[in-house]
């Protein structure tokens, strides 16, 4: 019994870090089809961050230019910040004009839609 409960544990902790593993990428393909401009990235590059903190949205920079992109990539943009920040995400999509998530999903191209699905699949929170 006390192998198999280790044997449960390991397994457990392997889907864990594939999780993780899955939600990182997804992140880095949103961060660069979002704008590298809109994030704080503290590591070397986007693609060599080993963790989402190394990626966060940047607060002041998604503020100011929100609006100053089409619609489509402001609404993939305020859903990349959901996933950080939920409350100020919400506040986002609808300053977008997209008050829900039937209207994102109807808006997104499929490359954005396929980043949206992967998060939500592994998303175990920030």
């Amino acid at each position: 019994m006390h192998l198999n409960a280790r044997a449960r544990y390991a397994e457990a902790k392997g889907r864990l870090e594939q999780r993780q593993a899955r939600f990182l990428a997804a992140w880095k393909r949103g961060v660069h089809l979002a704008g590298e401009d809109c994030f704080d990235i503290t590591a070397v590059s986007v693609d060599r961050a080993i963790d989402k903190d190394q990626l966060r949205p940047s607060l002041d920079s998604v503020e100011v230019h929100l609006l100053d992109r089409s619609r489509g990539e402001a609404a993939f943009l305020a859903a990349l910040c959901s996933f950080f920040n939920s409350q100020w995400g919400q506040a986002l999509l609808e300053r977008a004009g997209y008050p829900n998530l039937c209207d994102l999903a109807a808006t997104l191209d499929a490359e954005r839609s396929a980043v949206i699905a992967e998060l939500f699949l592994n998303y175990q929170g920030w």
